[in-house]
């Protein structure tokens, strides 16, 4: 979420539904994910401050994902790591209903060479955590489980009082849409993601972040990182 570009990109659209005339049934500011906080998810940990019996600490993280860089710049193989934002889709909605979604994302397609070592390089630095017991969350990261590799736009536990559903189907079916979707929508099939295009950007680091943390812009507080910065 650190490129302005894409913060500008994402904010443009997001905007939009909320201007739409008659309003997204469920889309309101109060489900909408800050353009900063932008990120992919590799895995949840619970991490200690201080060395207990059975915790993992904080500094055992950040020492097990230095030493993970060396094999991630093997996977690159001289290559920047970008992520391809080119689809978008929604998660499982309740009752498999798309008037009752509760989070909207865009992710990669896994059909390029960046994606497949995005797709590489994720699954790699996952296993290595699963493996050393940081992890308990034994699903890979594939679609359309929430496990997919994706960043969320739309959510709505951020709702107040309490959770409500949007509605995806009235998304598509909005005129606004049309300038973003590259998908013949006649006869799709929601469960399968739309295809759109909000650019391709490089990723200078992998990060240990705070999970509800804010940083001076809204970002997520990084706790600890690899470069990957040659």
């Amino acid at each position: 979420g650190h490129h302005v570009q894409l913060q500008q990109s994402v904010k443009s659209f997001t905007d939009g539904l909320l201007n739409c005339k008659p309003a997204l049934p469920g889309v309101d500011r109060g489900i909408v994910i800050a353009p900063r906080r932008l990120h992919l998810t590799l895995g949840v940990m619970t991490l200690e401050n201080s060395p207990v019996s059975s915790g993992r600490t904080l500094a055992d993280a950040q020492a097990l994902l230095l030493t993970l860089r060396t094999h991630v710049m093997e996977l690159l193989d001289g290559h920047n790591l970008c992520i391809p934002l080119t689809e978008m889709n929604i998660m499982n909605p309740d009752r498999g209903n798309a008037d009752n979604a509760h989070v909207l994302w865009l992710g990669p397609s896994l059909d390029t060479e960046d994606a497949q070592r995005l797709k590489s390089v994720s699954e790699f630095v996952s296993k290595a955590f699963r493996d050393a017991g940081f992890i308990q969350d034994r699903r890979p990261l594939k679609r359309p489980t929430r496990n997919q590799l994706h960043c969320t736009i739309l959510n709505t536990s951020h709702r107040k009082p309490y959770r409500q559903p949007f509605s995806y189907n009235a998304i598509l079916t909005s005129p606004f849409i049309c300038e973003f979707i590259r998908t013949p929508l006649e006869s799709h099939d929601f469960r399968d993601p739309v295809k759109v295009e909000f650019g391709t950007w490089n990723v200078d680091e992998i990060q240990i972040c705070k999970m509800g943390s804010y940083g001076p812009e809204g970002e997520y507080v990084s706790c600890g990182y690899c470069s990957l910065v040659s």
